[in-house]
């Protein structure tokens, strides 16, 4: 759906994607709460959009489309699209598209998937104890080398494949040629179109023979022809950043998100476990050859 607003267009769409049939099949309990139940933006016939229902629906968007639904004028297009689709919907039930085999089909899919997300919401996810600050402090404190940040360069590189025309270009580098002019040119990678840059990275984020030249230049030195796998490469360090340790500070929030999905990923397994104590599970995996 295209809108005036142009950045919506995104957003509109998820809307009527085959996942919005979920907002159907929710209870109305589980979608109302206080207020917001009670304020009615719209209404399609006997059908009522509720401030309740509009809130559930932005929150089951992406947080990118979430982010854009701040703007009023976007939330007033969003309202509009749940309009249309409600329109619709009640179409399809008037003419009966509900008791279709395809439609039946998809929707018992779709039950079985809130079935599992529900059960697993109220059996592992309500059940995570939080991670307190204590207990995150005590595993920075037991694990520095964990956030120990590794140095970085930021270069540029010229890539060729021929030995004797790296270094000709090398030359005309030591001349005073310009680098992302010559990148441009002569380059066989595709970091030519950057004027060779790669921006930063780690001594393991490259082959061995590229990373213990570069790691060893000066700023704007230039070094050898670089013989490695790809190529020929002539490398100039823009930049360096050296290797420290991160604070707490710095790392609490991810720390955090670490340490309780794998808490939850523990909860998880653990329960699974139990469920397979109780019912017997087969699986044929051999017969996946078969296919």
């Amino acid at each position: 759906m295209r809108t005036k607003y142009g950045r919506y267009s995104g957003m509109a769409t998820l809307v009527f994607t085959a996942a919005a049939i979920v907002f159907f099949l929710l209870p109305s309990s589980l979608l109302q709460a206080g207020d917001d139940a009670s304020t009615i933006l719209a209404t399609i016939g006997s059908e009522k959009i509720t401030m309740a229902e509009f809130k559930q629906e932005l929150n089951s968007l992406p947080p990118q489309y979430r982010q854009m639904a701040k703007d009023p004028a976007i939330q007033k297009e969003f309202l509009d699209t749940l309009v249309t689709r409600n329109l619709i919907y009640q179409e399809g039930i008037r003419r009966k598209i509900q008791d279709s085999p395809a439609v039946k089909k998809q929707l018992e899919m779709f039950r079985k998937k809130l079935v599992v997300a529900a059960l697993l919401d109220q059996e592992v996810n309500r059940k995570i104890k939080e991670v307190s600050d204590e207990e995150l402090k005590n595993y920075y404190d037991g694990h520095l080398k964990e956030f120990q940040q590794p140095k970085q360069v930021k270069a540029r590189h010229i890539l060729l494949k021929d030995e004797k025309q790296a270094e000709d270009v090398r030359q005309k580098l030591l001349k005073g040629g310009d680098f992302t002019a010559l990148a441009k040119e002569f380059s066989t990678c595709p970091s030519k179109a950057r004027g060779g840059d790669l921006g930063f990275f780690t001594r393991d984020q490259m082959v061995k023979e590229f990373s213990d030249v570069a790691f060893s230049l000066k700023p704007n030195e230039i070094s050898p022809v670089v013989k490695t796998q790809f190529g020929y490469h002539i490398i100039v360090v823009d930049e360096i950043k050296e290797g420290r340790q991160q604070t707490f500070d710095e790392v609490k929030d991810k720390l955090k998100e670490k340490m309780r999905a794998e808490r939850k990923n523990k909860y998880f397994n653990d329960y699974i476990a139990g469920l397979k104590k109780q019912m017997q599970v087969k699986t044929y995996p051999d017969l996946l050859d078969q296919k």
